[in-house]
């Protein structure tokens, strides 16, 4: 493969892309020689416990059944993070970066930067892509440095606005669209993101992106049975017989807003003493949310189970999923609940509400600004009233609940992971064969 930085792809794709044709066609020929394998060098800053790390971790094994060689290249999660665990497969492995982490750190940065380019000239891969916003600033750089052919960035979310000050946010903006210039590529999880960084955002024009869904192996959850009795973590953390479980599955995280959704719960649970809270996850905001919990007195109505691995349980043993972060790409929780047929309230922000389609079954009356939806509901960010009118709305609802969950459970379809590998491995080809036709 040649060494030189590629020119750009200007043929436009519609803002309207469809979903399922996302990466285009997943049986195009492979651009490279027959006996020449592809690599694929993958950046993310940590592998914490989390949607990202285990987008990242399914493609790399994903890819070395396929016959591909992938390289992880990551740091270690931070204070209070919990580190996926990964098996990978022949064909799949991981290196440590040294100074890699999410945090802004000058030296450290440096040090990961020269590391990953002296790395990618020696494992010489035909596709950098980066995952996480620091991981993608190192990566892309370092590709470019070591004059890797084709480089590809994923927006799982963003920092752009909201995580920091206005002249912080500024110059992430500014970088953001400075390394888009280095990428034949940007993927984002859902079409609402995509508008978002480009009409809104201005990171890069419409022909730079390209829509990839998530994907996740769902066949365990899709299998679960949902009768209560089938459920035996409700026995045994005590839970009444006919509680109305809601569950949050996911990080102890500021743009979580864990406390704002106890918050909501305790106004539902002031109106249904059945209502229980179950809290799956741990992170920096767990001290907040312990005196959250306590500042409304539901210590017994809200349980803090930390990081399970038993996740098929969790969701066998909730009524309802509920978010009330600030920012979100695909979350990774709402897919698999999906996949287990429970429905969800969340947010609408980032590509959350792309997850929802706006059939709502019969009897699900929800009074504004909650949006009724076929999957469960939707709400205005940050709006406590709404959250807890939406959770009221299910729970005095069980026939459109459980209408809910079933087309939650149809919905999931759209992540399974043999779509995810399909797009990208037609995507990476399919760019491969745009730099060697110049």
């Amino acid at each position: 493969m040649t060494a030189s930085a590629p020119r750009f792809e200007t043929s436009a794709r519609p803002l309207a892309e469809d979903l399922a044709t996302a990466g285009g066609d997943s049986a195009a020929a492979p651009a490279l020689p027959a006996h020449e394998r592809l690599r694929v060098a993958r950046v993310i800053a940590r592998l914490n416990i989390g949607g990202p790390a285990r987008h990242c971790a399914l493609l790399g094994n994903g890819f070395a059944r396929r016959g591909a060689e992938t390289v992880l290249y990551t740091g270690r999660p931070g204070p209070g993070e919990r580190e996926l665990p990964v098996a990978p497969k022949a064909g799949f492995r991981i290196e440590r970066v040294p100074g890699l982490g999410p945090a802004p750190a000058p030296f450290d940065d440096l040090r990961a930067l020269l590391h990953l380019a002296r790395a990618f000239r020696r494992q010489r891969p035909h596709v950098v892509h980066t995952h996480t916003a620091k991981a993608g600033a190192l990566g892309r750089l370092a590709a470019r440095l070591a004059g890797v052919p084709v480089v590809l960035h994923t927006f799982h979310g963003h920092v752009l606005e909201g995580y920091f000050g206005p002249l912080a946010s500024a110059a992430a903006r500014a970088a953001e669209r400075a390394l888009a210039r280095t990428s034949q590529r940007l993927l984002t999880l859902s079409p609402r993101l995509r508008d978002e960084l480009v009409l809104r955002l201005r990171v890069a024009p419409p022909e730079r992106f390209e829509v990839v869904p998530l994907g996740r192996e769902l066949d365990e959850l899709r299998a679960l049975d949902r009768r209560p009795a089938a459920a035996p973590l409700r026995a045994a953390l005590g839970l009444p017989p006919h509680a109305f479980v809601v569950g949050y599955v996911g990080r102890l995280a500021p743009v979580k807003r864990v406390p704002l959704l106890v918050e909501a719960f305790a106004r539902l649970a002031a109106r249904r003493p059945e209502a229980h809270l179950l809290v799956v996850g741990d992170g920096g905001e767990r001290a907040r949310v312990e005196a959250a919990v306590d500042a409304h007195g539901l210590r017994g109505r809200v349980l803090l189970l930390g990081w399970r691995e038993d996740l098929p349980a969790v969701y066998r043993a909730i009524d309802v999923l509920a978010l009330a972060s600030r920012n979100e790409g695909t979350p990774l929780s709402v897919i698999e609940a999906f996949a287990a047929g429970v429905p969800a309230v969340a947010p609408r922000v980032g590509g959350l509400a792309d997850m929802f389609s706006a059939q709502a079954p019969s009897g699900l009356d929800l009074p504004a600004p909650v949006e009724a939806c076929a999957e469960g509901a939707l709400v205005p960010e940050g709006d406590v009233s709404a959250l807890a009118l939406a959770l009221e709305g299910l729970a005095g609802s069980p026939g459109a609940l459980a209408a809910c969950g079933e087309a939650a459970r149809r919905a999931s379809g759209r992540w399974s992971a043999e779509r995810l590998l399909d797009a990208l491995w037609a995507l990476y080809h399919r760019l491969l064969a745009e730099v060697g036709s110049r």
